[in-house]
């Protein structure tokens, strides 16, 4: 007893100073056998499993708390804070097993931003406070130079996938929050808003990436409770409403998980822009006492020549150079649901998960671990105690796997097992028309989708970022390498429940069965056709739409591209159909009410993030780089898109999204019908560097009224302008050119 007390006394001590210190101060206490998911949900579940958590891990998880809590629970109109300012906490890093300090641009002072919950009708008025230092003369001259980034501490608030104004003090990201000052933003949600899973995060050109890769960024529920009414299925309830446990009780348990890539470095000294690196590896290191910071885009944020050993030649984007991890909720390869606790066999929970990343793509696989690669047998009838030990020696092997070509290793040992199929419903927080089985979920920066996960039996799963071919992820590039590496997200442990049975229907899994079941179970009285559609886990009611079944307006073609600078060889221009960002310029325009069908190209150059603001569209076809068609008649895919080896884009005609990822050499043509709003807003690439780069343009929605009398004063307007560029050109001395442009305009009018 003599011996543990001192310990114990500590453990009081500590509880009591963290109490009194801001969240993250005390997070240096945390060790790495004892990273335990967090769930970044606001209802009370989750609110309970993170208390738990956090009181079986010690007192310096419990003095994080604040930073998982959400704001707005209740989702009525209210009023929220968020503070842009400067957080030291730190983030785990399996190359060393142990936890590097960071100094990093935040929402609070935490690694995450918190959970915004808003119901439909609500009005949701955020006050953004920044708090971020002065920018220095460096990085932020007085005339900013829209193709390099600047500014970084300048920012503002973006509400990415609502359908709400553009203007004035809602989702209007042309406006600018210096350091030290304070912006009111007011959302109106619309009553018939579609419930889903959204997110928020800093948007001012110039400094989008730095901000959301330092972590600016939290997600944003709309919570809907429109039931589907009976002889009606047209897309006007929302899915909260069946997603329920198997008693119909409760509401399904759910787990909001924001993927991140914090892309941080150490320096050796305060004026360095060069990460300190491995002289081996060449992956990023922070040694004792160094702080991890992003400092700035060139040796942070961008693709580099790659001087990693097997890699010579190849030009990569810095995060795969640089050995980080992706995190879930500020942890990295956390334990779900926590490092104690366990999952029930056969329990459905949603997930709704967010890339809120900046430099890769993530393929989401869920995998039963290979208990004899960790010297124990495997049954489906595992005690929780023999799970217990599986986690124990798992965990002992990562530890020991001290690089990530290591960490690879012992994935490809250890996660070989069956593979839990994810159903999703919801792509960028949108009810699809169907459930869809998935093996691999891939997420791109700025996706979001929402699945039903159920866990065969007990066991250890692997949560992985599964290998890819580089050709199919945002990293890829000429002369980049050919793989996307395997890499663990996570641990889930999952213990006594229902073992789900082997049936299967056609061509379903037993997931799909088996979840079907549960749902159809949970929801007796719901009404046809909503009842029928449910047993085949078609969601008709719940699926919104957008009306674009009719010939569009307006067609508009859009190019990505990175392109040597005429004048400068050797410097990259990121365009949009030739063109860098020009804030003054509105690139393209739509009226409100028409509907305008996009053809969306990315060059093969590279692939890039399609994202367009406002208006959600739909998927109404994909070409490969031969012009064709991917999709069959079906809707499937077609067998030459098949033998490519990359289905990323099977299941998505006519989905309904707000971002798409257009791979290299591919089109996408969608339809977009302009809603409930004029004014004025972006489109732009979702790989953010690239954005703050110029890979952005100015789109104005405006009433039918203006666009008419917009189309009678554009060419005095642009005639005018040619002459005073013509007058400012001669000095002074253009004044016969200027009369005769306007005695043209005067007599063609």
């Amino acid at each position: 007893m003599d011996i543990v007390r001192p310990n114990f006394l500590k453990l009081i001590l500590a509880a009591a100073l963290c109490s009194t210190l801001a969240p993250m101060t005390c997070q240096a206490q945390s060790t790495p056998a004892a990273r335990s998911f967090v769930d970044l949900d606001d209802t009370s579940d989750a609110a309970s499993d993170n208390a738990a958590a956090s009181k079986a891990g010690g007192a310096a998880s419990a003095a994080q708390q604040q930073c998982w809590r959400g704001l707005n629970p209740g989702g009525n109109s209210a009023s929220v804070m968020l503070k842009a300012q400067m957080g030291s906490y730190r983030i785990f890093n399996p190359d060393t097993h142990s936890f590097d300090t960071v100094s990093l641009r935040s929402y609070n002072g935490c690694p995450t931003g918190p959970t915004i919950s808003v119901k439909p009708g609500a009005t949701l008025n955020v006050t953004l406070n920044n708090a971020l230092p002065p920018d220095p003369d460096a990085t932020c001259t007085s005339v900013a130079d829209h193709t390099t980034p600047h500014c970084f501490n300048h920012t503002n608030l973006h509400t990415h996938g609502l359908h709400v104004s553009p203007s004035g003090s809602s989702d209007n990201v042309l406006l600018t929050v210096p350091p030290g000052a304070t912006q009111k933003y007011a959302y109106q949600i619309p009553s018939n808003h579609p419930s889903g899973t959204f997110w928020y995060h800093a948007h001012l050109h110039g400094s989008t990436a730095i901000d959301v890769s330092s972590g600016m960024a939290g997600v944003l529920i709309v919570r809907g409770s429109r039931a589907a009414r009976a002889g009606i299925a047209d897309g006007s309830a929302d899915i909260d409403t069946i997603l329920k446990r198997a008693s119909g009780k409760q509401p399904m348990r759910e787990h909001v998980m924001l993927f991140q890539q914090i892309e941080y470095g150490c320096f050796s000294s305060p004026t360095s822009y060069v990460p300190l690196a491995d002289p081996a590896t060449y992956e990023w290191v922070c040694p004792k006492g160094t702080v991890g910071e992003i400092r700035g885009y060139d040796k942070q944020l961008t693709f580099a020549p790659d001087p990693r050993p097997g890699h010579g030649g190849q030009f990569n984007s810095t995060w795969a150079i640089s050995g980080r991890y992706t995190q879930i909720n500020g942890e990295v390869q956390p334990v779900y649901p926590s490092a104690t606790t366990f999952i029930p066999a056969g329990e459905v929970r949603r997930w709704r998960m967010v890339h809120g990343g900046n430099r890769d793509t993530i393929n989401v696989k869920i995998v039963r671990a290979n208990l004899a690669a960790l010297g124990q047998a495997d049954s489906p009838s595992l005690t929780q105690s023999q799970v217990d030990t599986a986690a124990g020696s798992f965990t002992a092997l990562l530890a020991r796997s001290k690089s990530a070509q290591a960490q690879t290793t012992t994935l490809e040992s250890v996660c070989g097992g069956e593979t839990v199929k994810q159903l999703e419903f919801a792509e960028d927080g949108l009810t699809m028309q169907s459930m869809v089985e998935k093996d691999v979920n891939t997420l791109n920066p700025g996706y979001r989708s929402d699945v039903l996960v159920a866990f065969p039996s007990p066991g250890l799963y692997c949560i992985l970022d599964e290998a890819a071919q580089a050709s199919a992820t945002i990293g890829f590039r000429p002369k980049s390498g050919t793989m996307k590496d395997r890499r663990l997200l996570g641990i889930a442990r999952v213990g006594a429940g229902v073992t789900i049975p082997s049936t299967t229907l056609g061509s379903h899994s037993k997931y799909w069965q088996y979840i079907r079941n549960q749902l159809v179970e949970a929801n007796p009285t719901l009404p046809e056709p909503a009842k029928s559609d449910l047993a085949s886990l078609d969601l008709r009611a719940f699926a919104p739409r957008i009306p674009v079944d009719v010939s569009p307006d307006n067609q508009v073609s859009v190019t990505f591209d990175v392109a040597a600078s005429a004048a400068n060889p050797g410097v990259f221009r990121f365009v949009i159909n030739g063109q860098t960002y020009d804030p003054s310029v509105i690139a393209f325009k739509g009226v409100l009410g028409s509907v305008d069908q996009w053809t969306v190209n990315a060059t093969a150059a590279g692939g890039h993030v399609f994202h367009i603001h406002v208006n959600p569209f739909r998927v109404m076809d994909i070409r490969n780089p031969a012009g064709n068609s991917i999709f069959d008649p079906s809707g499937g895919c077609t067998a030459a898109e098949l033998a490519t080896g990359d289905t990323e884009y099977c299941g998505m005609k006519d989905v309904i999204r707000d971002t798409f990822f257009v791979k290299p050499g591919y089109k996408l043509v969608m339809r977009t019908a302009y809603q409930d709003f004029t004014g004025e807003f972006v489109m732009h690439c979702h790989i953010l560097d690239h954005e703050d780069q110029g890979m952005m343009a100015n789109v104005a929605v405006v009433s039918p009224a203006t666009a008419l009398l917009q189309r009678m004063t554009d060419p005095i307007a642009s005639t005018s302008r040619q002459a005073l560029r013509w007058f400012e050109a001669r000095d002074g001395k253009g004044q016969r050119q200027l009369d005769a442009a306007l005695s043209s305009v005067c007599s063609a009018n």
